[in-house]
């Protein structure tokens, strides 16, 4: 069973939220990454299997086309953070007991930005914290950002791509005080930032690499290992 959630922000926002089983159960929130919506497949696929096996599942959008949701334009990891917080005190009001969050590539470092961290487990897919890459795209005045191409011409604000030069993933990541486990796309690009995350984490730790994996974990059959090593440390966790 699904059920559409609108959740309000401090700042008079709605976080727009689709959350699967009963919040009797342990829930997983999954933070996707940049320019990703909770439509795609890695997390529609995902919300599906951990309901399979126990759990229920929260996807909300850092952003949304409705009113008065928040647009990419306007975010910084700073703003990702707070509505990170924004969902899982939401969460624990209306009783759940135990909480597990998943950051997808640029989810990370927002779960890094939760002030609270409020959660008893956290999990990277493919976790990344630099888009200083994207600094060689065309800055465009009138927009105050840069275009990205992901098949489509997306804005990236300019001023969350200047917040990624300030960050140190790797020092916030020594703050998390809750079991975290890394998983990285074997054959993506973020594995030498996912090694230096892990090491510098604090115990209880975990790292996993999905063979023949890329960033998005699109190829055939990768998913069900994804998800599987994910599952299982949230159980060797007291889920």
């Amino acid at each position: 069973m699904e059920k559409e959630l609108k959740i309000r922000t401090p700042d008079k926002k709605i976080i727009y939220a689709k959350l699967r089983g009963s919040l009797k159960r342990p829930v997983v929130v999954i933070v996707h990454g940049l320019t990703s919506s909770i439509l795609e497949a890695l997390y529609y696929n995902a919300a599906r299997y951990f309901e399979s096996k126990g759990f229920s599942v929260l996807l909300f959008g850092l952003y949304d086309w409705r009113k008065p949701g928040r647009k990419l334009k306007d975010c910084t990891l700073k703003i990702h953070g707070r509505d990170i917080d924004t969902i899982v005190a939401y969460l624990h009001r209306k009783g759940a007991k135990r909480i597990h969050i998943i950051g997808h590539s640029y989810g990370a470092p927002s779960i890094l930005h939760s002030r609270d961290k409020r959660f008893d487990t956290v999990t990277f897919w493919d976790g990344s914290g630099d888009l200083r890459f994207l600094l060689k795209g065309k800055y465009i005045k009138a927009i105050r950002g840069r275009v990205m191409n992901v098949g489509c011409d997306v804005v990236i604000p300019e001023k969350l791509i200047r917040e990624s030069k300030r960050v140190d993933v790797y020092s916030l990541i020594k703050k998390v005080d809750v079991p975290i486990k890394i998983i990285c796309a074997g054959s993506g690009v973020l594995m030498s930032e996912g090694k230096r995350m892990f090491k510098v984490a604090k115990k209880p730790k975990s790292f996993a690499i999905i063979k023949g994996a890329t960033h998005n974990f699109d190829e055939d059959g990768v998913q069900e290992k994804l998800y599987k090593a994910t599952a299982d440390w949230f159980k060797k966790n007291n889920a």
